[in-house]
């Protein structure tokens, strides 16, 4: 028995985790084009593995797929990440898809994102990056992102043109409050505004108890000294035991050469629980303006001026 405890101590620990959602989604784009159905939102794996390496050391591993076209449908690759924590701080590297760093940094908690809608789109990246605590209240992150959908060994950074990104991100957290400052190098850039130079970002979050609200601000210099800047501000709070509101409301204003315009909109819910881990959500969104310049990353698939109402059961296991 001893000797059966001592070799099962030293196997890896493996969890399985994930979120099913399916929902009913309408949406009408600004040119009157309508649509509307249900489906499936996210179903989405998680494969955890884990070992504990001695002396304070641990390595862990993640890997997620994610199979939200519904039945018959492939199932797509999502993060995929492996973390080494030391005691000077952790280390990970993989293909994953950063969060949108404005929502991140209000803490906000729509299900629906106002990413690819008025903030930049995210995309999936071969990144390696490090986070070190420089006290108990600060910690400094540093992440090296190859360009977006590079993936795979030998490509993203030699032989291509497209833009990688150096982000550097000094976080002060104390009780209620959470404070943030970053700055993003771009690699490959040019002297155009097609290319970013830069980005300088700030914002936090405060929980006030009966609320909880959050403010960001990002600035973008392009090549050519054209600029944009997003803007995000949210705010959450419960409305009785099982029942809570949030809302985020964003501003995209872009001065370049390839384009110029504000584009302004806001995400609004409802969620009741279930059970801690079942819940519903209510969402209602509506953004207008001017469509953002290619390099910002605003997808398309959002006309100028759109709306959508959706009603989303969710499940985290």
């Amino acid at each position: 028995m001893a000797a059966v405890a001592a070799a099962s101590s030293s196997f890896a620990q493996v969890t399985l985790s994930g979120e099913f959602a399916y929902g009913y989604l309408a949406t009408n784009s600004g040119t009157g084009a309508t649509a509307s159905g249900g489906g499936i939102d996210t179903a989405l794996l998680t494969f955890g593995v884990g070992e504990d390496l001695g002396g304070g050391n641990r390595v862990d591993v993640t890997i997620k797929t994610d199979g939200s076209g519904g039945r018959g449908a492939a199932l797509a690759n999502d993060d995929q990440i492996i973390e080494l924590t030391t005691g000077i701080g952790k280390f990970k590297a993989g293909s994953w898809k950063p969060g949108d760093w404005l929502s991140g940094v209000t803490a906000a908690s729509t299900w629906y994102g106002l990413d690819g809608r008025i903030l930049s789109a995210r995309s999936l990246r071969d990144s390696i990056g490090a986070s070190i605590p420089l006290t108990k209240e600060l910690s400094l992150s540093a992440t090296v992102y190859e360009p977006s959908n590079m993936l795979g060994e030998g490509s993203g950074t030699g032989g291509t043109s497209a833009q990688g990104s150096n982000v550097y991100t000094l976080t002060y957290k104390t009780g209620p409050a959470s404070v943030s400052a970053g700055y993003v190098s771009y690699s490959n850039q040019g002297t155009t505004d097609a290319t970013a130079k830069d980005v300088t970002r700030f914002g936090g979050n405060y929980d006030l108890g009966a609320v909880k609200v959050g403010l960001g601000y990002q600035a973008v210099n392009y090549g050519g000294s054209g600029t944009n800047t997003q803007t995000l501000a949210t705010i959450s709070a419960p409305l009785g035991s099982a029942l809570s509101f949030n809302a985020a409301w964003a501003s995209n204003k872009s001065d370049t050469s390839l384009a110029s315009g504000t584009r302004t909109g806001y995400i609004a819910g409802l969620q009741y629980n279930l059970s801690k881990r079942t819940y519903a959500i209510l969402n209602y969104g509506s953004w207008a303006g001017a469509t953002a310049d290619a390099t910002t990353k605003v997808t398309s698939t959002d006309a100028q001026n759109s709306n959508l109402t959706a009603l989303t059961l969710v499940h985290d296991f």
